[in-house]
């Protein structure tokens, strides 16, 4: 036996939110309108979306969610499974990691995860009887008695010592039955030595007897098993007592699950399912819910008079007398890819589309998700594939625009799209003559509002959209085979990133856009201080203070003087961090990473995102490391970050991820020109609140002077741009008793002040 468990509580957060979210929280921003497998409980049913669960109370026709931000120990779930005699939630990762849902406790069980096993290391199916649950793996069976919480043993079902791959587990008259790879096998279910093959017998009732079998049930005292067979063309179910014969099959049809319920049982098969009685008798096929989009149902669980359906297209569906469907699903993004995400002045979009490494296409639809005021929705094409980039209009919120890798370049306003911008309607080129493929990547807006882009595999790599619709065709072509993101610094410059390993390409147009004899341009092959080459540049972020940072594979490096690129030999700086150990040595900031994003917050430090360790937030000149945000200490939801980004007006940093997106409420927004709306959040503090308290609506670098009513000077401090923290405690370490405070605010120079109030209790 093992035991190896970790253990943590889980906060099953409901879709109500209360005021704002306090710095330092996590929100997940995960799809909820699709369900691979469900589970059903007495009180409540279960659904994994593949990413989190969702649970559907009955009693209160509540929908809540589990994620990794409120207690699951990793996102990718394989399967789920209900024990109601154990009140035991089994939920299995595809990393082979489990989790025990308890009374809304999780028990982690990563011994399985842990296990060197050669070859593949996957849990297809679960199923529960009793004080065990049964793990159809990969490699064989694995038996969790969830009593105790530990793997009590290994099966393997088989003619030999081959681990034969189980993607499914029956158990009816004394015996448990094996769906495996090479047949279905069966055990006595008392015998303890199913751990070795030999205790284990092929049933040799089915034809193709050593044929992949991907489910098996056991009802009515009957044995049925689906038989995969791809030159069949579908699948084949076959029911067995003392023979066997074939029970159904329809060409075209392939089946996804096996399941039991009181009365019968169910099979479901993409299209359709099927619902049995426990004679075999067909009693309904469920073929459309009575609304648009068609079923494309993974499992069906029978409930009393009520179905129960994971379904890939809807999510988790209700159906009441088998009759009368609808969804139950929460509000979340259209998808979970995520290769790109801005953010500002309240809004959030995520760009679903994306390139391979060599920027090929990748063909995936259109799919922009925007958030807003805590809701979603969506930019959508089934004819216009692969958006890179999306840019939201600073003076005009409602005006969006986005890049795609072949489609153009797209206009909305309000949601609706407006423009298509290609080689038919603009001076925009296709890179396949008499073809539409109009590659575009970066965006970026000047002061003037005209949209700056860049277009690659065409003459002319930088172009503009103007205001009144028209363009400017910058006559330059950058000799590199892809142009990737560009920045507008605050001089004007424009700075563009040449993939793969092109280095950079800076243009000067001296404030003329329109006039092309007075611009300076140069092509920068990136060097540091120490004249060492770094080929590939992922990103570029300017700083507050006019510094450009680019993110390459070997750690971020800065580009002090941006201004005078076109006059000296530029070389970027890395950050040294001195050991301290009498060596006068210093060591290179995150030299080993690949950072693939950059954003500046509101107090000008630097959030970055990495291919494999995370997100860091360094101090503004990048010398100390503030957070570091990764899988094993944190609830972000994957190691290998896409994009990040940093909402200017509430502070929330978001994460795309390779697994999706969630956000996290940082501590600093841009600090504004003038003290506006200053208030204090949460107000009045409840004595059961632990949290600190934020002061927003002020300049950057606020002076800070928290006072007692009697105007005695409690704590003093300086604001992270336009946000400032306090954790209620007074220079000496000790919360500050009940009463109304005072929040005195002054600007930098002492020209402007603000005066608040506050009211905590203790």
């Amino acid at each position: 036996m093992i035991k190896n468990l970790n253990i943590s509580i889980l906060l099953i957060i409901s879709l109500a939110l209360n005021g704002q979210t306090p710095i330092g929280s996590w929100s997940d921003h995960l799809v909820y309108n699709t369900a691979n497998c469900v589970a059903v409980g007495t009180n409540e049913v279960f659904a994994s979306t593949g990413s989190s669960i969702i649970i559907y109370d009955k009693s209160y026709a509540e929908l809540k969610k589990m994620t990794r931000v409120n207690g699951l120990s990793e996102t990718g779930i394989s399967a789920i499974g209900w024990s109601e005699e154990n009140k035991t939630l089994t939920i299995a990762y595809t990393s082979a990691n489990v989790d025990l849902l308890v009374n809304n406790i999780i028990y982690n069980i990563p011994d399985i995860k842990r296990k060197y096993i050669s070859g593949k290391k996957t849990i297809n199916r679960i199923r529960t009887s009793g004080k065990y649950a049964y793990l159809a793996c990969s490699f064989g069976i694995v038996v969790l008695d969830l009593n105790k919480k530990e793997i009590y043993d290994t099966w393997k079902p088989g003619t030999d010592s081959e681990t034969n791959e189980v993607w499914d587990i029956a158990l009816g008259n004394g015996k448990v039955y094996a769906a495996t790879d090479v047949g279905v096998y069966s055990a006595d279910i008392t015998n303890p030595g199913l751990s070795y093959f030999g205790n284990w017998a092929l049933v040799n009732l089915f034809p193709s007897q050593a044929g992949k079998y991907t489910s098996v049930i056991f009802s009515g005292n009957k044995l049925y098993v689906n038989l995969s067979n791809p030159v069949s063309g579908g699948d084949q179910v076959y029911v067995a007592d003392n023979t066997s014969s074939l029970f159904s099959f329809t060409s075209g049809v392939f089946n996804k699950s096996f399941d039991l319920s009181i009365s019968g049982f169910t099979i479901s098969s993409g299209g359709s399912a099927r619902i049995y009685n426990n004679n075999g008798v067909l009693l309904k096929t469920i073929t459309s819910y009575g609304w648009a989009p068609l079923p494309n149902i993974s499992q069906t669980v029978m409930d009393n008079t009520e179905i129960w359906i994971a379904d890939i297209n809807s999510g988790l569906i209700k159906g009441e007398n088998m009759t009368e469907f609808s969804a139950l699903t929460l509000p979340g993004p259209y998808s979970n890819n995520a290769f790109y995400v801005t953010s500002t002045n309240g809004k959030t979009i995520i760009c679903g589309g994306g390139t391979d490494v060599t920027w090929n296409n990748l063909g995936r639809p259109l799919q922009a998700s925007l958030y807003e005021n805590n809701s979603w929705s969506y930019f959508l094409s089934e004819t216009i594939n692969d958006p890179l980039r999306t840019f939201i209009d600073p003076g005009n919120t409602n005006n969006i625009f986005v890049s795609t890798w072949g489609g153009g370049l797209l206009e909305y306003e309000n949601g609706n799209l407006i423009k298509q911008f290609t080689e038919s309607n603009s001076p925009l080129q296709t890179i396949i003559p008499g073809r539409p493929n109009v590659r575009i990547c970066g965006l970026a807006m000047d002061k003037s509002n005209n949209l700056w882009i860049t277009q690659s595999g065409v003459p002319g790599s930088i172009k503009a959209l103007k205001p009144d619709g028209s363009w400017i065709i910058n006559p330059l072509t950058i000799d590199a085979p892809d142009i990737g993101d560009i920045i507008i610094t605050s001089t004007g410059q424009k700075w563009v990133i040449l993939p793969r390993g092109y280095g950079l390409f800076v243009l000067d147009d001296n404030k003329t856009p329109e006039v092309f004899n007075d611009d300076r341009y140069r092509r920068l092959m990136v060097q540091d201080t120490e004249n060492q080459p770094i080929s590939f540049v992922y990103y570029l972020a300017e700083d507050l203070d006019g510094n450009i940072w680019i993110g390459t594979d070997q750690g971020p490096l800065i580009y002090y003087n941006p201004e005078k690129v076109f006059d000296i030999d530029l070389k970027a700086s890395r950050i040294k961090i001195p050991r301290n150990d009498g060596t006068n040595l210093a060591d290179y900031m995150l030299k080993t990473e690949t950072i693939t994003s950059i954003v500046v917050d509101g107090a000008n430090r630097k959030w970055l995102g990495t291919s494999g360790s995370g997100a860091y937030l360094l101090s503004p000149d990048g010398t100390t490391q503030i957070k570091n945000f990764n899988e094993q200490n944190s609830p972000i939801l994957s190691d290998s970050i896409l994009s990040l980004s940093v909402d200017n007006k509430t502070g929330d940093v978001w994460f795309a991820t390779s697994k999706g997106v969630q956000s996290y409420r940082g501590d600093a927004t841009t600090g504004g020109e003038k003290f506006i709306k200053v208030y204090t959040f949460p107000n009045p503090v409840r004595e059961s609140y632990t949290g600190n308290v934020t002061i927003t609506g002020l300049l950057r670098d606020s002076q800070i002077r928290i006072t007692d009513i009697s105007g005695n000077l409690v704590y003093e401090m300086v604001s992270d741009g336009g946000e400032a923290t306090w954790d209620l405690k007074t220079y000496n370490g000790r919360r500050v008793t009940t009463g109304v405070y005072l929040v005195f605010c002054a600007s930098k120079d002492g020209s402007q002040s603000y005066v608040t109030k506050m009211l905590v209790i203790k």
